[in-house]
C-alpha cells in the first residue's frame, strides 16, 4: 500500500466515521497528526483518514442539479392546512444520483449529509418553519449522522409522523429569529 506518498504535510483530511476535519501537521510512518479547526492536535492512523479532495469531486455539477429544488415535483414540498410550507427531502442515495456504482459507503453518506445540510440551510434562508428528511430505516447510520448534523443548528428534531412516513423520517422544526 502506498501510504507514505498518499498524505503530505498541509493536506486537508477528514476522519473516517467522524465529522472531524483538519490539516496534517506531522507524519511519522503510518501515524499522522492533524490540527483541527478548533486548534487542537490529534493523532490518527493513516487508515483512519481520507484526503478531502478524494471525495469532494464525487459531487459533480450534474449531481448538484438533481438535488436542487424542483417546483414541478410534488414530493419536494407541499402546503399544510395552516399555509406553511413543509419541505420533504428524500435522502435515499438512488434519489440523489443516477448511478451509484463505484461509490463507497463513505461517499454515499457524505453526499447524503451534504444534501441534508444544503437543504436545511436553504430552508433556513427561506424562512421555512419545517423540513422533513426521509432517511429510511436501514441500520440507522444515516439517521444517527443526520441527527448529529442537526444538533449543530438552531432546530428541534424528532421522528416524523409514523402514519405518514413510518419509522424512516425525521421532522425538523426551524427557529427563525424575528427581530
Amino acid at each position: 500500500m502506498k501510504l507514505k506518498n498518499r498524505f503530505n504535510i498541509g493536506d486537508q483530511v477528514s476522519v473516517i466515521n467522524d465529522t472531524m476535519t483538519g490539516n496534517i501537521v506531522g507524519i511519522d510512518q503510518d501515524t499522522i497528526e492533524i490540527e483541527c479547526t478548533d486548534g487542537f492536535l490529534y493523532t490518527f492512523n493513516a487508515a483512519e483518514l481520507i484526503l478531502r479532495k478524494e471525495w469532494v469531486p464525487i459531487i459533480k455539477h450534474d449531481m448538484k442539479d438533481e438535488v436542487k429544488e424542483s417546483k414541478s415535483s410534488p414530493k419536494k414540498s407541499f402546503r399544510s392546512r395552516k399555509g406553511t410550507v413543509v419541505k420533504e427531502v428524500d435522502l435515499h442515495i438512488h434519489e440523489l444520483v443516477d448511478y451509484e456504482k463505484g461509490m463507497s459507503n463513505y461517499d454515499k453518506l457524505s453526499l447524503q449529509l451534504r444534501t441534508a445540510q444544503d437543504e436545511l440551510e436553504r430552508a433556513i434562508s427561506k424562512n421555512h418553519q419545517k423540513i422533513i428528511f426521509i432517511h429510511g430505516r436501514g441500520e440507522g447510520v444515516l439517521k444517527t449522522e443526520l441527527r448529529g448534523l442537526l444538533a449543530k443548528y438552531p432546530v428541534i428534531f424528532h421522528d416524523a409522523s409514523y402514519t405518514e412516513y413510518g419509522q424512516g423520517a425525521t421532522e425538523v422544526l426551524i427557529f427563525q429569529n424575528k427581530i
